[in-house]
């Protein structure tokens, strides 16, 4: 009787903490972040306070998309509690002020901030750190399970329509958190959005193109023959981050029904071939630091044509032969201007209309015959820029795993996520044409995987390492994320907080090109002035981008039908 009775009294005690509990439960500390930093899972409001606010406010062109984070500080909350909280949220109509639109609540999206877990390289400096926030996953049924003991990053963005007046627009966000251990707990976040009286170009119209190289090939190792099915996926994201394109490597001539398709969603920029497929031979496989080039013969010029000939006809019938660009070159030393001038002018005196676009760090001939010379960007010179401009020709910039010194912006994991959209701040203060990078898929993974991403026991971390291993069978250098803005997930492509970043930039950078370039520099010289010399300041940046977009509301070439409130 002794022992039932102490049992007992056990169950009514547990029974009486329960209720205390969940009559005392309430909803953890919060805060808005801006997009532009990164939130380690140790971080809180109260260490970010110098950013953070208490209501979400959005600023943008019509077309246009932009993010916010919302913070929620669970390190009070007991253990027990562990993944046995539910986050849901749900976003109400934005609604004008002067009740003259509304934004559906549709257009508004939202994503639980993951964390890859990021080794120590030797190839570059401020590598590693362990776990490190990166992909944004997606709810399953509008709710995530959220980690006792650390923060969690909620990433919320929306897309503003183009159909809309321009004007203040109103909405909340509904926060509600779930579980057995207290009675459900509901947030509401103010929202606020000022829509400029701009159009943001869509991808067609772009004046600050980018061509990130998407090898299809790559799905194979996780997706196999379900590659395929879910190849239009990553094609449709990388459109809606305005980074749409296709293989610049392609040793065979593009698909033309994956061009069409790309080119009746606006990408202007598609590459064709990269005429190094005709010499047998990649353009990884030349060794760059001895100065090799293919030697391209008549032979292997006449095989260039012949491999084009047929498949330059249908994209002329498609009337698309003015999106495509053919590719060679990449990184190769001075060396190769010969093989430059006889293989790209063939093409040239073929197909006037098919590009030439080649990545070179060292000054070309103006008479050479390449439309796009992409140079490093940290590599830039002001004179040679504006002798080969002044010939017709477009300069572009790009950044790769260099450079990687760390005063460079770049746009690994381990570096502030600010500095992959600054890149197109500097890129526009100096009129760059385009931008370019090599990959946006490169799953070289050591071990060899073929498993999509997983969360780790349901939390935001996750299993995919994210460690690029490009020198295979090397094992010993990698790099965390670079050639690498999404994961696989089980379905199709995992979006990342880069991506969102560069996306931004390309945004802003349509921005400014709707400015005289005088006036370009003093907007972004406060953040930007060299590729070392910058500031990592969110505040700022909002408020260089808000003087923009105000000096361009005051002329009438910004503005179309929409209207103003």
């Amino acid at each position: 009787q002794g022992k039932m009775a102490a049992r007992l009294i056990t169950v009514f005690l547990n029974l009486f903490v329960c209720l205390l509990c969940a009559s005392a439960a309430t909803f953890p500390e919060w805060c808005v972040l801006p997009p532009t930093v990164h939130v380690q899972q140790n971080e809180t409001c109260k260490s970010l306070a110098d950013i953070a606010s208490r209501k979400i406010t959005w600023e943008a062109m019509r077309g246009e998309e932009e993010g916010r984070q919302i913070l929620l500080d669970l390190e009070p909350w007991p253990a027990d509690y562990n993944l046995s909280v539910t986050l849901s949220i749900t976003s109400g109509d934005l609604v004008s002020q002067l009740q003259r639109g509304k934004i559906a609540a549709s257009s508004v999206s939202w994503w639980q901030v993951g964390y890859v877990y990021c080794k120590e390289t030797i190839r570059y400096a401020g590598s590693g750190g362990g776990w490190r926030p990166d992909p944004l996953l997606s709810p399953v049924e509008n709710s995530v399970l959220l980690e006792s003991g650390v923060t969690q990053p909620i990433w919320v963005s929306v897309v503003v329509p183009r159909d809309i007046p321009s004007g203040q627009y109103s909405s909340s966000l509904s926060l509600e958190l779930s579980s057995p251990h207290f009675e459900t707990l509901s947030q509401q976040v103010e929202v606020e959005l000022t829509v400029w009286n701009i159009d943001l170009p869509p991808l067609k119209e772009a004046k600050f193109p980018a061509i990130f190289s998407f090898n299809p090939s790559n799905l194979d190792v996780v997706y196999g023959k379900k590659a395929e099915d879910v190849k239009r996926k990553f094609y449709d994201l990388f459109l809606s981050q305005r980074v749409g394109g296709d293989n610049l490597y392609t040793t065979v001539p593009t698909n033309i029904t994956t061009a069409a398709y790309l080119a009746s969603k606006g990408v202007e920029w598609l590459s064709l071939y990269d005429v190094y497929g005709a010499a047998g031979v990649t353009e990884q496989e030349l060794d760059r630091v001895t100065g090799a080039c293919v030697n391209f013969t008549d032979a292997m010029v006449q095989k260039v044509l012949d491999i084009l000939t047929p498949v330059v006809a249908d994209y002329e019938a498609r009337g698309i032969l003015g999106n495509m660009f053919v590719y060679g070159f990449d990184e190769t030393p001075a060396s190769c201007e010969a093989s430059i001038r006889r293989i790209f002018g063939a093409i040239k005196r073929k197909w006037p209309l098919v590009r030439t676009v080649a990545v070179l760090n060292w000054l070309p001939p103006t008479d050479l015959p390449l439309d796009v010379w992409v140079l490093q960007y940290e590599l830039y010179n002001e004179t040679q820029a504006s002798t080969w401009t002044a010939a017709g020709k477009q300069q572009w910039w790009y950044h790769c795993i260099e450079p990687s010194g760390p005063s460079y912006l770049n746009s690994f994991i381990e570096r502030p996520l600010m500095e992959a959209r600054l890149l197109y701040w500097l890129g526009s203060a100096h009129q760059v044409g385009g931008w370019l990078y090599y990959s946006d898929v490169m799953w070289k993974r050591h071990p060899a995987s073929s498993a999509p991403m997983k969360r780790i026991n349901g939390t935001a971390r996750t299993d995919f390492d994210p460690a690029n291993y490009i020198w295979l069978p090397r094992t010993d250098i990698f790099a965390n994320g670079d050639g690498n803005f999404v994961y696989p997930g089980s379905s199709g492509p995992i979006p990342t907080i880069r991506l969102h970043s560069l996306r931004d930039g390309f945004e802003d950078a349509e921005l400014f090109r709707m400015l005289d370039l005088e006036k370009v520099g003093p907007i972004v010289e406060p953040l930007v002035r060299s590729p070392t010399n910058y500031t990592l300041d969110p505040a700022l940046l909002e408020k260089q981008r808000r003087t923009a977009a105000a000096m361009v509301q005051g002329r009438s070439s910004c503005c179309h039908g929409a209207g103003e409130e």
